[in-house]
């Protein structure tokens, strides 16, 4: 028959156990016909709407499947349908290839790297504009709510710390002509995190009484410490930290098959903000923030330098490497690289 092809397999009739040495006709239209080898007793025949050929693996025979589950199988592992799609093809091809393997071995871990380091974080960033006002506020209340019911004692500051902290804050917000109503300032006492300071998506600014005690006698410090942290609300890093994580989530599960992991993340994302520290690029934009504005404040850099050296000198001077000040650190690298900074004319 011009343009037909003859396939010597094995054929299996649905639901029966017994194999019959065929031969499988397929002609330039599609239609097949399967015969006995032996007898030369048709056996099925079809048209094209009616089989589908199996998954292409590298050594293993293609089969052919019929509508009603009846089953050929060439005899040559190697033989492949002429009618089979050039991406079928192509996928066998660099399954087969060694080196196409072990590029895929090599670049993989490398694209996901990528994706995670570099790809998501931009991603990120351009969808940042695009989060609604209201979800801000809803993960900066449940992270709030759960820090204060987890890490957070109310200050035992006295009033004349608490007014000097309250000062600045004030002064900062209106002399930076900040909205006021979209940030609060808030002390309390944690030995949970000690000297620290941190903000939250929805404007709330948190510092801590150890911290306040450690800066107290440089108000302009303590006055950098806020601005930092105002430049994490201002760069909305809290929601770019979600962002991320979210899609790193997201490519993780698609990748090893878990999504469920990312409808936890949607559920807890006030978790990610106690979990996760901020990235060296967005604690350096609010290092930026803090002293551009201490110099538009008419305040000195160094202000925010010396509130890092303080930080840095406690930490020198505890002997327990798991003190409260070593948090503080952690999710605020690259300390000397930041006073540098703040110290360059």
């Amino acid at each position: 028959m011009p343009g037909s092809v003859t396939v010597r397999g094995q054929f299996q009739h649905s639901g029966s156990s017994s194999l019959y040495a065929a031969e499988l006709v397929l002609d330039s239209d599609g239609q097949l016909s399967v015969h006995c080898h032996s007898s030369g007793e048709q056996l099925a025949q079809a048209a094209p709407a009616d089989y589908r050929f199996g998954s292409v693996i590298p050594g293993l025979p293609v089969e052919l499947r019929l509508r009603d589950g009846a089953v050929f199988v060439p005899d040559d592992s190697r033989y492949r349908w002429p009618q089979l799609s050039k991406g079928a093809a192509m996928a066998e091809r660099l399954e087969s290839h060694k080196m196409s393997i072990l590029a895929a071995i090599v670049l993989s871990p490398l694209l996901l790297w990528w994706i995670i380091v570099d790809l998501m974080p931009m991603l990120a960033g351009a969808a940042v504009p695009w989060v609604p006002d209201s979800v801000k506020q809803q993960m900066g209340r449940q992270t709030f709510y759960s820090l204060q019911q987890t890490a957070l004692a109310p200050t035992e500051l006295p009033a004349a710390e608490q007014a000097m902290v309250r000062y600045h804050w004030q002064m900062a917000l209106q002399q930076l002509q900040l909205e006021q109503q979209e940030y609060r300032l808030h002390l309390f006492k944690s030995d949970f995190f000690g000297a620290n300071a941190f903000a939250l998506p929805d404007g709330t600014v948190v510092m801590t009484d150890q911290l306040v005690s450690l800066l107290k006698d440089n108000p302009d410090a303590i006055l950098a410490v806020l601005l930092h942290e105002i430049g994490h609300v201002e760069g909305q890093h809290s929601v770019r930290l979600i962002a991320q994580s979210l899609g790193a989530t997201l490519v993780i599960g698609i990748v090893f098959g878990n999504p469920e992991g990312v409808a936890d993340l949607l559920l807890g994302s006030g978790s990610v903000l106690l979990q996760n520290a901020f990235s060296r690029d967005m604690e350096r934009e609010a290092d930026q923030f803090a002293i551009a504005k201490l110099t538009e404040l008419g305040k000195s850099p160094q202000a925010f330098a010396d509130a890092m050296s303080a930080l840095l000198a406690k930490h020198s001077d505890e002997a327990d490497t798991t003190s409260s000040l070593l948090k503080y650190l952690s999710t605020h690298p690259d300390t000397r690289e930041r006073i540098e900074q703040a110290t360059q004319p």
